[in-house]
């Protein structure tokens, strides 16, 4: 297929263009980058109450993982005393990644978690624990990350050991701002109707020892709660400097001149 200069050129110069678009920044508390300072933040990961339901079926035990903290809220119901109702899991803000152009915030994570750990139950586990750590959520694929440490030995492919960046959950809106070229100023937005990954669930049982009426029950759980961040920035971002006229101009007839060159030593 035969191009003429002008084409080559013009692909030159959307291929240049595309490529100065597409760059991010990654920014950790108390670093600048293009004029901005992430100062910090957190990350609130809720349970669902149906998922709370679930795992007070199995008497699951929750111990927090530093420098995350666990809340777990208790209510009277008499007969049978307090029932947990409610569990948190607070950690703060360990990253968060901006387009450098846009200032649209493309993903951010915590650091820390929960260890959930359940002793054998007849009919509902064997025993065991997971810990659920490192959330980070991608709000492109709207997917949410964790590093997760248990015993998978149960499942295809997987082993009793810890899963770095395992694709845990999916999650269904996001209200609250996703973008930060406004500058300094202290951002929430919450993430709700997480659902399980079918691997993400068939790990979680395994680790968790579940069987019969364990399973039964977690595998009943649609909707897995909410995760509630704030970011805390000062400064504005600034946009990186865009080439003038000539230089796009410089940029592409280099590239321009490499495929020319290049189709006549083919020719040749």
């Amino acid at each position: 297929m035969q191009h003429t200069v002008k084409q080559l050129f013009a692909a030159s110069l959307i291929a240049l263009a595309s490529a100065a678009q597409a760059a991010t920044i990654t920014v950790e508390p108390g670093e600048t980058q293009q004029g901005l300072t992430l100062i910090g933040g957190n990350a609130v990961l809720s349970f669902s109450t149906s998922l709370v339901t679930a795992l007070n079926v199995g008497k699951v035990v929750f111990t927090e993982l530093a420098p995350a903290s666990v809340d777990e809220i208790f209510t009277s119901r008499p007969p049978f005393g307090s029932v947990r109702t409610g569990v948190t899991a607070d950690a703060p803000l360990s990253f968060m990644t901006v387009n450098d152009v846009t200032g649209d915030v493309l993903a951010a994570g915590s650091q820390g978690g929960a260890i959930l750990t359940i002793a054998p139950l007849a009919g509902v586990s064997t025993g065991g624990s997971v810990t659920v750590a490192n959330l980070s959520v991608d709000l492109t694929q709207k997917r949410v990350y964790a590093d997760l440490t248990g015993n998978f030995s149960g499942v295809d492919g997987a082993a009793a050991t810890t899963l770095q960046h395992f694709y845990l959950w999916d999650y269904a809106s996001l209200t609250g701002p996703t973008n930060v070229q406004v500058g300094a100023g202290s951002y929430t937005n919450v993430i709700s109707g997480l659902k399980i990954t079918q691997e993400g669930l068939a790990n979680f049982s395994a680790a968790l020892g579940l069987v019969e009426l364990g399973l039964s029950t977690i595998q009943g759980v649609s909707d897995y709660g909410t995760i509630t961040s704030t970011i805390v920035a000062q400064g504005t971002l600034v946009m990186p400097e865009v080439p003038e006229p000539g230089t796009w101009a410089m940029m592409g007839l280099g590239l321009v001149g490499v495929a020319v060159a290049a189709r006549r030593r083919r020719a040749a």
